[in-house]
């Protein structure tokens, strides 16, 4: 049973990386920034109830990250490994007020954990946050 589950983790771990394989330049910047972002969400999700000393630095990442997201678009950065969709270039100006909601609800977040918000208004806006990240990915990413 031991072998099975270590070859499991192998298995995944492998495929995380090769997810990324190939991808050079401001393609594989901005994935690696991608899952950062999301190693920062899992995080934040993990001390809803118990660390808002975590949940206000995470999300002051992910803040951070959103303010400079659309320029890790340029033209003709659609090329794989990326999952970026040919829509963000033909919608960039509501792909950019995508990444400025997504921005704005990182600041809430980090706001109210600053301010020692109840468990409760963090899951809200926790929730908020993520359905920003939905939003796009929906319409911009494979």
């Amino acid at each position: 049973m031991t072998r099975l589950v270590i070859t499991c983790v192998l298995l995944c771990l492998s495929t995380v990386s090769f997810a990324h394989e190939g991808a050079e330049g401001v393609v594989k910047e901005r994935m690696d920034r991608f899952k950062e972002n999301k190693k920062a969400m899992k995080a934040i999700k993990g001390s809803l109830s118990s660390d808002t000393a975590v949940i206000a630095r995470k999300a002051s990442e992910i803040e951070a990250w959103a303010e400079e997201m659309v320029n890790f678009f340029p033209g003709g950065s659609s090329q794989p490994p990326s999952e970026a969709l040919p829509a963000i270039w033909k919608e960039f100006d509501r792909f950019t007020d995508l990444a400025s909601a997504n921005e704005k609800a990182a600041a809430k977040l980090k706001n109210l954990a600053q301010s020692g918000a109840d468990t409760s208004a963090l899951s809200g806006a926790f929730r908020s946050l993520g359905k920003t990240c939905k939003d796009c990915h929906n319409d911009y990413k494979e």
